[in-house]
């Protein structure tokens, strides 16, 4: 003889009732989260549009090495903004242009503004004319200085908001 069920006619599963809730507890934990998940994604942005603009002054400096002419970093602030890496000063960013090597552009980092912007020369010795290359701001308000140095070398730093890897300018 089989042994007796506990119970024997309980559903399994869950109720509509029991979806419901779970689905507006998830709904208000978005919403509750979603602002937050916003702002940290334009502060990455932000950080990522200075190092790339750091970056490419190392590349800069490495291929003004390489070629043993000067290379020349120029930021153009606008809508849209961008920044050149050439070998001629006042080369423009557009694509065809011959002076230019590289090019950062505003439609690489959405929700970023260039907004005060500067050029410097990086000399085949590995010395530039120290500057501030460029002022980048998020939605937000959060701001980020690249300053390059005598020696060719760009820094970081936080002119607004809270960088825990970054200096206060």
């Amino acid at each position: 003889m089989a042994a007796p069920r506990l119970h024997p006619h309980r559903p399994r599963g869950l109720t509509l009732l029991e979806l419901a809730i779970t689905i507006a507890v998830l709904a208000v934990l978005g919403a509750l989260a979603a602002p937050n998940m916003a702002a940290r994604l334009d502060h990455q942005r932000l950080r990522s549009a200075a190092e790339v603009l750091a970056g490419d002054v190392g590349e800069a400096r490495y291929l003004a090495a390489q070629r043993g002419s000067a290379i020349q970093i120029g930021t153009h602030v606008g809508t849209p903004w961008c920044w050149a890496v050439a070998t001629a000063s006042a080369c423009g960013c557009e694509a065809g242009n011959a002076c230019l090597v590289h090019a950062g552009r505003a439609a690489d980092h959405p929700g970023v503004s260039l907004i005060e912007g500067g050029s410097v020369s990086l000399e085949p010795s590995g010395q530039a004319n120290a500057a501030t290359l460029a002022l980048f701001e998020s939605r937000h308000g959060e701001r980020l200085r690249v300053d390059v140095g005598a020696m060719g070398r760009a820094h970081l730093c936080a002119v607004k908001g809270s960088w825990p890897q970054v200096p206060a300018c």
